[in-house]
């Protein structure tokens, strides 16, 4: 076995071993392929599919070597021997047959999306498995076989010989054969030279003679002419094409024949396969790379899974199911799905009975992830190289580097006009924008190779190593990623001096939009409301500083983040590692940078941040102020003196606003306590008027006080906190029962306003 360090990445060495394992497991066998959605599922297979390859090659070799005796292949000389061998012989299973250790994959690719559109998806599983078996041996050999070759099975004997002449008459077959040739050679000179004779007892003899000779010869002419055209329909009409015009039949769920005629179908490929065996002296075996399944609807999956069950495990199947699929999706599936309901409540334990080998992909590691950006990066580079030089463009091989940037493209005739440039959707600018530049460059194309040179330097800042343990290891999102890089730089070029554009920059923001969208929404979210707070002359807050960073940004408002969760889960189920967002966030951005980058983050799904705006109750705030309060976030810092100022802005009488200010500092009731108090504890201990406590709690918890004054007051607690008690960690049902309110800023207005 090759050593690791032989090997690019640890995923090869994963490969090797399956590939290992699955060249010589006894089948039938279903492998569990399981990685999430975009981590090159295909990409790995092939890499298997590669080494599996190599493994025959080298046993194909030490099996010549063995016996002295030749492989044969299914073309040329070897076809002819095969359809003879087809016609007139049976194969024989030999124990050098079983002992045999070359064995030959044949990979054949069924992709499930091509067939969702079907009303039974799994007939297309053996479709695909069909027609991946006639090309590779031939559609000719595989006609003949299914018209006279499958009534005649493999035999076991002890003899040594592979093949045995099939019998007709008592005689072999390719020698009754030529019997009939000769005899029908014989009747047919009689006829020519003697005729038809009568009146004479010689003459009724050979007449005799000659009708039996001419019956014989027409019983076997009529059975050839009959084979020779059931040969013949097969070749025009594969089976493939027979299954899928009874698939796609409107009334294929009252035909009760057709799962049989399937299965049947099924029984004549395998014994193809071991007629095949013998005749290439190998053994065989159909790896079926089942794929994409988990973009289908649950009771297709659960199809597919049933027809992987059912028709593909008899126990002499020579095949070997790959069941590549994301787990968690196939899970969902097989549990939603109503063919299933009472049988698999567990959608694990129905996967672990189905999949006989489980493999799980293993996690990308950094230096995986840096090799595929590389790839991703050189490959659009090539793609575009190849479109200038399309566009009549021309490198100057005289022109220095600068600064980590390639060679500037120039024009190398005269005859390309602005009109000509302005082609390339690349030279095309937004607005025009005066650019200072050390070279007399002007126009969309000054713009353009401008433009190059930043994409340049931020895709060597993105290939350098310094940003793989935050890259993402999934490849589309990597395509993602350098397409979105690309199209940022040419909307800052086009709308910005170039000096202001820092390739850096945008790669970093880029990669945080990318993947930490909705913790990215929230902070974008938070700086917005803040702003309009103090847009308004509000007291209750003030613009963030322009050189906060985002890490304190989102530190300030994370309490008010964990108790929303609850409602924003799915929400956050969209980031990646949390730890590693703190650590790529710390001093990377500052507020004034994210109110810069925000117009040009074309990756960053604009609905998230609405429902931050929701579930923060600033589309209120904006629309509405039916009463005057104070949001959360500003009163979960406030410390007892400045609650105690507050209270000056609430228009009691001087003396009680004295009074409740004392009675706050004694309680030490600070903006926390507020907040995760009783508000039956907090008017006990103020002892307010009821006047008075309603403008209290109205301005201080954001609710009404009669939710929190009888004793049946569950029954008036806001809807929201009532549908979802358990989500919100902070909420105890006693709590909840008495009308605590962990959402001052959101009102019951606004949540009716939701609904």
């Amino acid at each position: 076995m090759p050593k690791i360090t032989e090997f690019q990445t640890k995923e090869d060495v994963y490969c090797l071993s399956l590939a290992k394992v699955l060249y010589s497991v006894p089948t039938p066998v279903t492998v569990g392929f399981y990685a999430p959605w975009g981590h090159c599922k295909n990409m790995l297979l092939q890499t298997i599919q590669k080494h599996m390859f190599i493994e025959s090659r080298k046993k194909d070799q030490q099996e010549l070597q063995r016996t002295g005796k030749k492989l044969r292949g299914s073309s040329g000389r070897d076809l002819i021997k095969l359809l003879l061998l087809m016609i007139f012989y049976r194969p024989v299973l030999t124990e050098q047959q079983k002992q045999r250790k070359n064995i030959q994959h044949l990979f054949i690719h069924f992709s499930a999306w091509e067939y969702a559109g079907s009303d039974q998806l799994w007939a297309g599983l053996i479709t695909t498995l069909c027609d991946g078996i006639e090309s590779h041996f031939g559609l000719l050999p595989m006609s003949i076989y299914r018209t006279i070759g499958r009534k005649c099975g493999i035999i076991e004997v002890p003899v040594d010989k592979e093949w045995i002449s099939k019998k007709y008459l008592c005689l072999p077959l390719w020698a009754a054969v030529i019997l009939v040739i000769m005899v029908a050679i014989g009747v047919g000179i009689l006829l020519l030279v003697v005729g038809i004779p009568v009146g004479d007892a010689s003459g009724d003899a050979i007449a005799i003679v000659e009708g039996i000779g001419a019956t014989a010869v027409g019983v076997s002419a009529a059975a050839a002419i009959r084979i020779a055209i059931m040969v013949l329909r097969n070749v025009i009409v594969t089976q493939k094409t027979q299954l899928e015009r009874q698939m796609n039949r409107t009334d294929l769920s009252t035909q009760l024949g057709f799962m049989s005629s399937v299965k049947n179908e099924v029984r004549t490929v395998t014994r193809f396969l071991q007629f095949m065996e013998i005749f290439q002296r190998r053994k065989l075996r159909v790896v079926l790379e089942i794929t994409h399944l988990d973009r289908c609807s649950p009771d297709k999956v659960v199809g597919v899974l049933d027809a992987m069950n059912i028709l593909l495990s008899d126990s002499d199947a020579p095949f070997i199911s790959i069941l590549a699929v994301d787990p968690s999706i196939i899970v969902n599936c097989v549990e939603s799905s109503m063919y299933m309901k009472g049988m698999a409540n567990n959608g694990y334990e129905f996967l672990n009975r189905i999949v006989t080998l489980p493999f799980s992909v293993p996690q990308m590691d950094c230096d995986t992830k840096l090799r595929l950006i590389r790839d991703i990066i050189e490959r659009r580079v090539q793609q575009e190289r190849d479109l200038e030089e399309e566009l009549g463009f021309q490198q100057d091989p005289k022109r220095e580097a600068h600064s980590n940037f390639q060679s500037v493209p120039r024009y190398g005739s005269a005859n390309h006009d602005a009109e000509n440039l302005g082609a390339d959707d690349s030279q095309l600018p937004l607005i025009a924008t005066h650019i200072r530049t050390q070279e007399p460059e002007t126009g969309s194309c000054g713009k353009g190779i401008r433009a190059k040179y930043l994409i340049q330097e931020a895709f060597d800042y993105l290939m350098d190593g310094s940003l793989k343990e935050y890259m993402t290891d999934n490849v589309v999102q990597m395509r993602r990623i350098v397409n979105t890089i690309t199209i940022t730089i040419r909307l800052l070029v086009r709308n910005i001096p170039k000096d202001q554009v820092c390739p850096k920059k945008v790669v970093d923001w880029v990669l945080l939009a990318n993947q930490w969208p909705c913790r990215l929404s929230w902070i974008l979210q938070c700086i917005e409301d803040e702003e309009q707070r103090s847009s308004m002359g509000s007291c209750q807050g003030s613009s963030l500083p322009p050189d906060m960073s985002l890490g304190d940004v989102y530190e300030k408002y994370r309490e008010e983040l964990d108790m929303l969760k609850g409602q924003m889960e799915k929400l956050l189920e969209l980031d990646r590692d949390p730890e590693l967002f703190h650590n790529f966030l710390c001093g990377r951005f500052w507020v004034e940078e994210a109110t810069f980058y925000l117009p040009y983050t074309v990756n960053l799904d604009l609905s998230l941040k609405r429902q931050m705006e929701l579930h923060r109750g600033s589309h209120s705030l904006k629309q509405t102020k039916k009463f005057k309060r104070l949001p959360m976030c500003t009163l979960l810092d406030m410390p007892v003196d400045e609650v105690c100022r507050e209270m000056d802005t609430l228009g009691f009488k001087e003396e009680n606003v004295q009074v409740y200010k004392q009675r706050l500092r004694d309680h030490n009731l600070n903006g926390r306590a507020l907040v995760y108090s009783d508000n039956n504890e907090i008017k006990e201990a103020l002892c307010m008027s009821l006047g008075e406590w309603t403008v209290f709690s109205m301005y201080f918890l954001g609710v009404l006080p009669q939710q929190s004054l009888s004793s049946s007051a569950a029954s008036s607690v806001p809807l929201y906190i009532r549908q979802e008690p358990q989500m919100n960690k902070f909420v105890s049902r006693e709590n909840v029962a008495r009308g605590n309110r962990l959402s001052p800023n959101i009102s019951k207005e606004d949540l009716q306003e939701k609904r």
